[in-house]
C-alpha cells in the first residue's frame, strides 16, 4: 500500500512538472523563447537592469522606448537577471501584436500583449481577455504553442485546482479587430 502511495505521488509530481511548466523541462531553462527582433526589424525588446529590471520594447530606427514593463521580479540580481533574459517573445507575422511572455518562476510571471499602431504600443495583460476563476491556485497563462495564424494565438492556462490534479484549459485570442481582441476556449 506505501509503495502505491508513493508511486501516486511520484506520478503526480512528474506530471504537474511536464504541464504545470514553462519553459519545457528539456534543454536550457534559462533560453530566450521566440525572437526579440520583430519580423520587420522595426522593433526590439531588450531587458534593463537598472535601477530595476524592466523590459523595454524599443523603436530601432529612433532607439526610443515605446514600452516598458517591470518585471515580476524587479530586483537586479544574477538570478532575477538570468529569468528576465528568457522571457518569451512572439511575434504575430505582421509585426502588428507581440505577447511577451515571462519565464514561469514558482508560478509567477505574467503574459502581455502590445498591439503596435502608428509607431505606438497599447498594452494588455492576458487576464484582461480570459477570466481566471477565483478557485484556482497559482493560475498561470503562458503562449502555447504561439501564432497560429496573423492575427490569433493560442495560449494555455494551468488550472491548478485544490484537491486537483493540474489541467491544461486552452484559449485562443483573436486580434482580427485590435480595437476589441476577443478570446476563445479550445481544445
Amino acid at each position: 500500500m506505501n509503495r502505491f502511495i508513493l508511486q501516486t505521488i511520484i506520478f503526480l509530481f512528474v506530471v504537474d512538472c511536464l504541464f504545470g511548466q514553462n519553459p519545457p523541462i528539456a534543454g536550457d531553462p534559462y533560453a530566450a523563447r521566440g525572437s526579440t527582433k520583430s519580423p520587420d526589424r522595426k522593433y526590439d525588446w531588450i531587458v534593463r537592469e537598472i535601477p530595476t529590471i524592466r523590459y523595454e520594447l524599443i523603436n530601432v530606427a529612433t532607439g526610443e522606448a515605446i514600452a516598458t514593463v517591470s518585471s515580476y521580479y524587479p530586483t537586479p540580481n544574477t538570478l532575477n537577471v538570468r529569468y528576465a533574459n528568457a522571457a518569451g517573445v512572439y511575434w504575430n507575422s505582421d509585426s502588428t501584436v507581440v505577447a511577451l511572455d515571462e519565464l514561469n518562476r514558482r508560478r509567477a510571471g505574467y503574459l502581455y500583449f502590445f498591439i503596435l499602431r502608428e509607431g505606438k504600443a497599447d498594452e494588455y495583460r492576458a487576464e484582461q481577455f480570459i477570466a481566471i476563476a477565483k478557485r484556482l491556485d497559482e493560475p498561470r497563462l503562458v503562449v502555447d504553442p504561439g501564432w497560429v495564424s496573423p492575427t490569433t494565438i493560442r495560449v494555455r492556462l494551468v488550472d491548478n485546482s485544490p484537491g486537483n490534479n493540474p489541467r491544461n484549459n486552452f484559449y485562443f485570442i483573436d486580434f482580427s479587430n485590435p480595437n476589441a481582441p476577443r478570446s476563445q476556449a479550445t481544445k
